[in-house]
């Protein structure tokens, strides 16, 4: 008899060939595959603010093209100073523009910059009306943004209209100082709130007469101040009667 048992065992390792074990050693030995992990709920974070650190590392690696003509001006720039120049009374104005013409048809802007009369906007009163006006704070005097050697100095000294350069000598002009620069230049840009307050030069008490209105020439004494409003109410004596008026600060003078 034979043992079937044996031969079908036989058989079968014949058809399964060597290294069946091994094989499944092969797939014992590998790295378990890794489950995706399971996605939150909710929107993603978002990422991390930029730093200021982080803005100016940006910034510094940005590369700052300019061209000759800009850097040419920069330099123009940071060489040129304020300088204060007397003129006719009354002809700042055409002086400034001679100024600028001669500067132009000259083709020496290289050499200059800003051309300035100082003003500011002053409140008065007219005919019972109070109006804003232009007026020149710095009368007979035009500022002057230049690079100073003799050649744009003897320019100036030569445009009609014009006088003498102030501060320094006549042969060595010195320019103003930033300080003065940026008080003169503040008036002239003085944003409109600052324009508007109004500094009323009176106190309670003080006797005043009227120039304008239908208590003109009329005499009172002050008995209220409104800042705010830039009114005053004034005691009048009328028939023999004190009557309180109020009247702008500019209806009245000082007596």
């Amino acid at each position: 008899m034979f043992d079937n048992d044996g031969m079908n065992d036989e058989r079968r390792d014949q058809e399964q060939g060597p290294g069946a074990d091994d094989a499944d050693s092969l797939f014992l030995d590998l790295p378990e595959e890794a489950e995706p992990e399971a996605e939150a709920d909710g929107p993603e974070p978002a990422p991390a603010p930029a730093t200021a650190g982080d803005e100016d590392d940006l910034l510094a690696a940005v590369p700052l093209t300019l061209s000759e003509d800009e850097r040419r001006q920069i330099e123009r720039k940071g060489q040129m100073r304020w300088f204060v120049i007397h003129a006719n009374t009354g002809h700042e104005n055409k002086v400034k523009r001679n100024i600028e013409m001669a500067v132009k048809s000259n083709h020496m802007e290289e050499f200059f910059g800003e051309v300035l009369v100082a003003t500011q906007e002053v409140t008065e009163m007219k005919n019972g009306k109070r109006s804003t006006v232009k007026r020149k704070f710095f009368p007979s005097y035009i500022l002057v943004e230049m690079v100073m050697d003799k050649e744009t100095h003897h320019f100036i000294n030569s445009i009609p209209g014009v006088t003498r350069f102030i501060g320094g000598t006549p042969l060595k002009p010195e320019p103003i100082s930033r300080d003065e620069v940026d008080r003169i230049l503040g008036r002239i840009s003085a944003p409109e709130d600052a324009r508007e307050t109004l500094e009323i030069p009176y106190l309670v008490g003080d006797s005043v007469q009227v120039m304008d209105g239908p208590f003109t020439e009329w005499v009172g004494v002050i008995n209220e101040i409104n800042h705010d409003k830039g009114k005053l109410k004034v005691m009048i004596s009328i028939f023999g009667s004190e009557t309180p008026v109020e009247l702008d600060f500019l209806q009245v003078k000082p007596v």
